[in-house]
């Protein structure tokens, strides 16, 4: 099986198939064991599931088909081979309705030996989990959890079976206490309370105390695996901020700089999916990165005020022309009576706002711009603008921008609404 990601439509259809056939797995063998009468409601599930799996189907047959094309030619052969072809005829006997043939046929042998046809589905869809490159953490948990419920009632009707039911107990309290017995058994725990009465009950219980053994093994492991990935980055993180500290501590770094490296990786940490992004990225072919990028961008500029209400294709132009720069503390990012030719989007960092005459006006934060007057006056600079600490900026030049507002005039309007809104704040303050 080719290892492949799948987009959110593709994996819902998938978890759907999967809560399908758990439900089967589920109740076709304690309507086996029970000899339960089918119901109504078991009527319509049962022809709900069987159109589910016959789309499946239908879908499945589809991918391949498009998939065999001259490139792929060999690599479907190699693929696509008689295990591929036992499948497919699982999935057609799966999705016959059996309880509606029961119901109309009567409850025959062979109709219901064929019910557990569906079961099989189950090591299916969790044999493609397994070669799905991203699969959500809360679904990972959800399909280990469900696999070991599946499995206790497995062995629950297996007892069952074994001893069935007397008339002095309804159905409901013996599968439960089938269920008990099952539990403590594979938890191996065991409190001797229900214990079997002849050697076939004995052997069925070695076996199954032996697969406990292993079971609760995997079942904790995959959990505890599944949870330490979700974390990985952020104790990752953590290690990395655990080691600058120390480093800075052994080399005696002036606590101001120290101040100010903990603040720039607390902002990595914050804002940023990872510390490492650029590596994360980096063995991807060099047009991917850049493409890859630019949505980074974008995520930044999308909440800002200027870019209110643009498109889609307007944000990712803007974000393909912004430069990243850096600056230090005390630099002089605008010089007051300099020609303005780009604007700044401060990503983080602070840089205070002052006139000549040395009178502090704004101090700017992250996600915050400054300069945009320039792209649409030609004006001089009538402030400086200087860093407070170690800055990350991203910065558009006045011709990027000219070529951005001839197909998208909204960014041109946004940006006078919010330059005149701060020359009218300024007047009233």
């Amino acid at each position: 099986m080719i290892k492949k990601h799948l987009n959110t439509k593709e994996f819902l259809w998938l978890a759907i198939i999967f809560w399908a056939a758990c439900f089967t797995a589920m109740e076709a063998p304690f309507s086996f064991v029970f000899r339960t009468k089918i119901q109504n409601w078991q009527l319509v599930v049962d022809c709900v599931i069987s159109l589910l799996f016959f789309a499946d189907l239908l879908y499945h047959l589809y991918d391949k088909k498009k998939f065999k094309t001259k490139r792929n030619e060999k690599l479907f052969k190699d693929e696509f081979t008689f295990s591929s072809t036992v499948m497919i005829l699982v999935d057609v006997l799966s999705f016959i309705p059996f309880d509606l043939l029961s119901y109309f046929f009567g409850d025959h042998l062979f109709f219901t030996a064929f019910r557990f046809m569906r079961m099989i589905r189950v090591v299916k869809v969790y044999y493609l989990l397994e070669h799905i490159t991203i699969v959500p953490r809360l679904f990972r948990i959800q399909s280990i959890f469900l696999g070991f419920l599946m499995v206790v009632n497995w062995i629950s009707c297996g007892w069952i079976y074994i001893y069935p039911i007397s008339k002095d107990i309804d159905v409901t309290s013996y599968y439960i206490k089938a269920f008990y017995w099952a539990l403590t058994t594979l938890t191996t725990i065991g409190y001797g309370d229900i214990t079997p009465t002849d050697n076939i009950g004995r052997i069925f219980t070695c076996f199954i105390m032996i697969i406990g053994v292993g079971m609760y093994g995997v079942v904790i492991g995959n959990i505890s695996r599944v949870l330490v990935s979700a974390d990985r980055h952020k104790e990752q993180s953590r290690e990395k901020l655990s080691d600058l500290m120390m480093f800075m501590k052994h080399y005696k770094i002036p606590d101001k700089l120290q101040d100010s490296a903990i603040n720039h990786y607390t902002h990595l940490y914050s804002k940023r999916f990872s510390d490492n992004e650029d590596k994360i990225i980096a063995d991807l072919p060099h047009a991917l990165q850049q493409e890859m990028q630019i949505y980074m961008k974008i995520k930044l500029i999308s909440s800002l005020s200027i870019f209110k209400n643009c498109p889609h294709d307007c944000l990712k132009e803007v974000a393909t022309h912004l430069d990243q720069i850096y600056s230090s503390p005390g630099d002089l990012i605008i010089k007051n009576g300099d020609i303005g030719e780009e604007m700044f989007i401060l990503a983080h960092g602070n840089v205070d706002i002052y006139l000549e005459s040395g009178e502090r006006i704004a101090t700017l934060h992250d996600g915050q711009i400054f300069g945009e007057i320039a792209l649409i006056k030609e004006t001089k600079r009538t402030a400086n603008v200087q860093s407070l600490g170690y800055c990350d900026l991203y910065k558009l030049t006045k011709e990027s921008f000219s070529k951005v507002i001839t197909r998208y005039p909204i960014l041109l309007s946004n940006i006078e609404s919010n330059t005149n809104r701060r020359s009218s704040d300024r007047q009233n303050s």
